[in-house]
């Protein structure tokens, strides 16, 4: 970095850097005050010296410099003409997207990155504080554990500085874009969430809660931003919830099953999956529930007999299901046979419903894999029989984890 000589308030800092965004009527620099690195926003040369604004810096400052939230940028100290503020190494969400088109792909960032958002956003509004300028451009990353860090209060409203100007107009709710004036309230930030969320990868899944989010009147979106984390947060839960009503299924018919002597153990292993050495593990090949997954045979799929070469496509693909459903039970929720139901902290319960999801969808991939290879079967049957098996698996892991819990509690 050079040493700067652009003012006399200036030459307190060791040196300074000018950056690469700019804005409209500032200049960004980054700056270095007893070793510590800062971020500098000054007025450009054309607005410096205009009392306007020199007090839309002022608002700004005194509305941020009263706040303090992990997520939000810190306010340092105030001139006439720049505002000195934390420095946050990181990117924008749009520099993330475009750099890491991928990180959000992994719903476990998703869900940390929409969490920590609304929960500085939330901490805003209950200081009476709306931002209005919600935009990818306006939320940084940090480079560190990729944390969320909220910018700019340029255009924020409060009841101090009620007087407010700017918006983004692809985020803008349509109050900020009326030519009649239009009370602004939480409602308008919240419109501009549900447009940051449309432009995630697998948005989809956000679908009902953005369309909540965008609408036209104001007194149909959400409340308040907690409302939209409790609908977020209940999609997280949703798989959870699925698969433990379709344990209680499972586990009735394993139960059932057992009282059976001819039935084969539920954790006696294929003869198929057995000879193969390779899908060998600490916690053993996927276990084959008898009781609740139904062979591909003639008879279950309605294709003669006679029709060699299709009954050997179906035995491939039995022998190919098999396998690919160990390979994807053993690096999910194998692990889990040796843990405990129900769990004795929250966290278990977390990291169930985590890992469960992930072999529910290794199984969806698995069925469009099959599909695609052997278009002559009929795709329901396909879908039947991995979702069989998935359900099977998921109550064998489920069962040990209630006998073991079960033992626990024997003194």
């Amino acid at each position: 970095m050079e040493s700067s000589q652009f003012s006399d308030s200036q030459s307190r800092f060791d040196a300074i850097e000018q950056m690469e965004t700019q804005g409209t009527t500032c200049d960004t620099f980054r700056v270095k005050l007893y070793g510590k690195l800062h971020f500098l926003k000054r007025l450009k040369s054309e607005y410096a010296g205009d009392i306007r604004y020199q007090e839309a810096l002022r608002k700004e400052f005194e509305t941020g410099y009263r706040l303090e939230h992990p997520n939000l940028v810190r306010y340092i100290s105030l001139d006439n003409d720049s505002i000195l503020m934390e420095y946050v190494e990181g990117e924008t969400l749009s520099q993330r997207l475009s750099s890491n088109p991928d990180y959000f792909k992994n719903r476990k960032n998703t869900d940390k990155f929409i969490r920590q958002l609304l929960n500085v956003i939330g901490y805003l509004h209950s200081h009476q504080v709306l931002h209005l300028d919600l935009k990818p451009d306006n939320i940084l990353i940090t480079r560190i554990n990729d944390d969320v860090k909220l910018i700019d209060l340029g255009c924020s409203y409060t009841d101090s500085f009620p007087d407010t100007t700017g918006h983004t107009n692809a985020y803008a709710a349509p109050e900020q874009l009326s030519i009649i004036h239009s009370p602004l309230s939480i409602q308008t930030d919240i419109y501009a969430i549900g447009k940051i969320l449309e432009r995630l990868p697998d948005h989809s899944i956000y679908n009902k809660v953005i369309a909540r989010c965008t609408a036209e009147d104001p007194a149909d979106r959400y409340q308040s931003v907690e409302d939209i984390l409790h609908d977020v947060s209940h999609r997280k839960r949703y798989w959870l919830v699925v698969v433990v009503l379709a344990l209680i299924i499972v586990v009735l018919a394993i139960g059932i099953a057992m009282n059976h002597e001819d039935r084969i153990p539920a954790d006696a292993p294929t003869d198929s999956l057995s000879r193969d050495s390779d899908l060998q593990s600490n916690h053993g090949p996927a276990p084959v529930i008898h009781d609740t997954i139904q062979q591909i045979s003639p008879e279950s799929v309605n294709i003669p007999t006679q029709q060699s070469s299709k009954k050997d496509e179906r035995t491939q693909l039995n022998e190919e299901l098999e396998q690919l459903m160990d390979r994807a039970y053993r690096s999910t929720i194998a692990t889990f046979c040796d843990s405990i139901f129900p769990p004795p902290i929250p966290s278990v319960d977390n990291a169930w419903a985590d890992v469960s999801t992930e072999f529910h969808n290794q199984t969806v991939q698995i069925g469009d894999r099959l599909v695609k290879k052997y278009p002559a079967i009929p795709e329901s049957i396909i879908r039947q029989e991995t979702e069989q098996r998935f359900q099977g698996l998921v109550g064998y892991v489920f069962n040990q984890m209630r006998q073991n819990g079960q033992q626990q509690k024997v003194p």
